[in-house]
């Protein structure tokens, strides 16, 4: 598996979520997840959140925007592979790089917000 784009449709639904909620709640909750079912369980809250906003409308534009980049097929994969790892560590690594991403793609939406107002 190609690791360039590891994580970057989980990130951006993230980071749009959070921008969406005005909300740290997903990317926290996953950051501080003690073992892969939590984080996978998390994952899926945010989801499910997530289909909420798709299904009433965003209230930003700019989230809407790159919500139709978003690649679901891909957040399965991730996912799954998320779930094949099997070393703690690795399990670490993998929640902090999707936070990590969330919050950079989080602070490229607001500074987007900012450019705009």
């Amino acid at each position: 598996m190609s690791e360039k784009n590891l994580y970057e449709n989980i990130s951006k639904m993230l980071a749009i979520l959070t921008n969406e909620q005005n909300s740290y709640t997903y990317i926290d909750k996953l950051r501080n997840a003690v073992s892969k079912d939590l984080a996978i369980f998390y994952l899926g809250e945010a989801m499910r959140d997530y289909h909420s906003i798709l299904n009433k409308g965003f209230e930003k534009e700019i989230d809407e925007t790159e919500a139709k980049q978003i690649l679901f097929n891909e957040i399965k994969r991730d996912i799954d592979y998320l779930n094949s790892l099997a070393d703690r560590k690795k399990i670490r690594e993998a929640v902090s790089l999707i936070s990590a991403k969330a919050l950079i793609i989080l602070g490229k939406l607001k500074a987007e917000e900012v450019k705009s107002t």
